[in-house]
């Protein structure tokens, strides 16, 4: 989850807890409580020191006995709500110091494509941009060309399918000279063999998830982007 996104969620629920006065309803604190994990967990992880704080919060008294007054168990929980409330604090705080969360920029990719993978990008799931657009640039293509088979009846896929799709003789290839129609049938290859083989069976872990995914993103997008141009018409015949 992105940060900016995860700021704006605890800001909300804060404020729903000042609003229904926490402090002294009970009632909508068991729904409000995991609302708060949840957002922690995604905008940090489970061994992260609020998480791991928010577990310890104890919203009743820690030690009980028959008879014990009403008020033990209002302090009890008031001072777990204030609690959580200070660590959503610190929370939107850390996660206001975070560098590079500058939000993307959607109309810089392919519409259809970045509708796909728009959750993965607001959510931080750089991992699964990858693998998703590799999978989604790959299926795009098939369809549109009208799924290609080889000799034996079976779906081309990764490098097979952009050459053939991409080749001198198809009715989809790139470039008007030879050189470059081999340049963006070698591009669409490569994007199968470099990337799509990789991302489309393996989430990557790496520290530089976020750039390459967009980098992954990027060229996937260039490749739908520049069927578009070129047979624009023969894409919407395709679709109809």
């Amino acid at each position: 989850m992105r940060p900016a996104v995860a700021i704006e969620e605890l800001t909300r629920l804060k404020a729903e807890a000042e609003a229904a006065d926490l402090f002294r309803e009970p009632s909508g604190l068991e729904s409000w409580r995991p609302r708060v994990r949840a957002i922690f967990v995604r905008a940090f992880d489970e061994d992260h020191h609020v998480v791991e704080s928010f577990v310890k919060v104890k919203f009743t008294p820690g030690v009980m006995w028959g008879g014990m007054e009403r008020s033990y168990f209002e302090n009890a929980r008031q001072g777990g709500v204030k609690t959580v409330l200070g660590l959503i604090d610190a929370a939107i705080y850390e996660l206001g110091l975070v560098g590079g969360d500058e939000p993307v920029d959607e109309h810089a990719y392919d519409p259809e494509l970045w509708a796909h993978v728009k959750t993965e990008v607001e959510d931080g799931e750089w991992g699964k941009v990858a693998s998703q657009t590799a999978i989604f640039v790959e299926n795009h293509i098939r369809t549109w060309a009208g799924n290609p088979q080889d000799r034996n009846g079976n779906n081309l896929v990764g490098k097979q399918l952009y050459l053939e799709v991409f080749g001198d003789a198809s009715d989809y290839r790139l470039g008007r000279q030879a050189s470059e129609r081999e340049g963006w049938r070698y591009l669409g290859m490569g994007f199968a063999q470099a990337l799509s083989n990789v991302d489309r069976h393996r989430i990557q872990k790496r520290e530089d998830a976020k750039r390459y995914a967009l980098g992954v993103l990027g060229l996937g997008s260039l490749l739908l982007t520049q069927l578009r141009y070129e047979h624009g018409e023969i894409l919407q015949k395709a679709a109809e």
